[in-house]
């Protein structure tokens, strides 16, 4: 039974032909604020994405798929707020490369989940992400915690930095989205 549903899907993705499109790729955060739990929002400006070659479909594309950040290139759209959380946290980082890569991709019908291994710190941990595809689009969001990731001092050191903006309270979870356009 469980071979029949999976040939059937792998032939339901291969008719309709669907691949990630290269050029509409984008990777962003939003790290949490005040006791109210405000977002900020920001993006990594050069990311380097690769796909797996196996394009016959999104869950092809996506399995193995990674993204290399150079976090010191972090823009959180206010030219103080990029100042502060690069100078306060990224740049007490051992290593200023963050990687994502995507693994265990499960493809239902316009959704999914995939098991996202985030090396941050010189530390990998794996993060559960979930998925949409709407309107040729896919977003996949997980929630990371920078405190597994030995990065304490930073967050103490980011939240010190920000006490009166942050108002006394700097959270330690951070959503991370993931968006790509689809093509036929």
């Amino acid at each position: 039974m469980k071979k029949v549903v999976l040939g059937a899907f792998l032939v339901s993705c291969l008719a309709h032909a669907t691949t990630i499109d290269t050029g509409k790729l984008s990777m962003s955060f939003t790290a949490f604020k005040t006791p109210k739990k405000a977002g900020v929002e920001g993006t990594f400006a050069g990311v380097n994405y690769r796909f797996n070659k196996d394009t016959s479909s999104v869950a092809h594309m996506l399995d193995k798929a990674s993204a290399t950040i150079d976090v010191s290139h972090v823009d959180l759209h206010d030219e103080l707020k990029s100042k502060n959380v690069k100078e306060a946290f990224f740049d007490l980082f051992k290593d200023k490369n963050l990687k994502v890569t995507f693994r265990n991709v499960v493809a239902g019908e316009n959704q999914g989940t995939i098991l996202a291994s985030v090396r941050m710190n010189g530390r990998s941990v794996k993060v559960p992400m979930s998925y949409t595809i709407e309107n040729n689009e896919l977003v996949a969001t997980g929630v990371l915690d920078v405190l597994e990731f030995g990065l304490k001092d930073a967050l103490q050191k980011l939240a010190k930095a920000c006490e009166a903006q942050h108002e006394k309270l700097t959270w330690s979870q951070v959503k991370i989205t993931f968006k790509a356009g689809l093509k036929d």
